[in-house]
């Protein structure tokens, strides 16, 4: 195999030479080194900007491009800005956690080479929102600092992309403990202490791997949570961007009955989204 990569002006080409050393290695800590290369910005930047045309805007948030890396690769926050200087429009940490917890039990990721795929059950590992908030908030800091000086230099009438702490649309991806009792009290703290870093934020009830949270995705116990999540967002303070959009995550095995449901109480509660 013989990829190649442009970025920013270099080529980069991943020979026969390294797909074997990552054929080697257990798929999560071939992962972890993946995530581990961005956070210390051993990774290519891409300096050029997106094509106007790739822009666009949704819940008032204007993105660069609309290809986003999803929730499951930077669980804890660990490489924001590296991960977006790649060049994607938007980035989900996450799921994150209220509390630490480590998830199944290992091996829990399998690389399917002949298929192209990988299976997941790692189970909702997360270092906790503490963890979480530390990271975000010091690279929010540094973003909105970096957006600043980028800003000073360019045109006034140049069309301004990312969200609230700079390039790059940030959202946050919320789960629950698998020993949570009070399960809306999870997403509720979450949100207190999350969503001042967060352009958009996700309700994740669709992990199979995680006890009694797809069972969130009923009907009633859908509506009662997004409501209490609503609620707690919405009393805090924000500006003039207004709160962070809230978006549920479910599950692709539903029938057809199951999605008429949540349908309907997207459209009761005005969620922004599902996906």
């Amino acid at each position: 195999m013989y990829v190649k990569i442009v970025c920013s002006g270099w080529l980069f080409s991943a020979t026969k030479l390294v797909n074997p050393f990552f054929a080697l290695l257990d798929a999560e800590v071939a992962h972890q080194l993946a995530v581990s290369a961005a956070a210390r910005g051993w990774v290519p930047k891409e300096k050029r900007p997106d094509p106007s045309i790739l822009g666009l805007e949704v819940w008032g948030r204007r993105f660069s491009n609309p290809i986003g890396l999803a929730a499951g690769f930077d669980k804890n926050a660990e490489a924001v800005e590296g991960l977006i200087a790649l060049g994607f429009g938007s980035l989900e940490v996450g799921s994150v956690t209220p509390v630490p917890q480590e998830g199944n039990p290992k091996p829990r990721i399998f690389g399917l080479r002949q298929e192209g795929g990988i299976i997941n059950r790692r189970g909702f590992n997360s270092e906790g929102i503490v963890a979480v908030a530390k990271r975000l908030g010091a690279q929010h800091g540094k973003r909105k600092l970096d957006e600043t000086s980028s800003t000073s230099s360019s045109s006034s009438d140049e069309v301004k992309f990312g969200g609230k702490a700079g390039p790059g649309i940030l959202g946050v991806n919320l789960g629950k403990n698998k020993t949570s009792e009070d399960v809306a009290a999870d997403y509720v703290q979450e949100v207190d202490m999350l969503s001042q870093y967060a352009d958009y934020l996700v309700i994740n009830v669709s992990s199979p791997n995680t006890p009694g949270l797809c069972w969130l995705q009923g009907r009633k116990q859908l509506k009662d949570l997004v409501k209490e999540v609503q609620a707690a967002r919405d009393e805090m303070q924000w500006g003039e961007e207004g709160p962070p959009p809230l978006l549920v995550k479910i599950a692709r095995d539903l029938s057809k009955q199951d999605l008429e449901d949540i349908a309907a109480v997207a459209l009761a509660l005005r969620l922004d989204g599902l996906f």
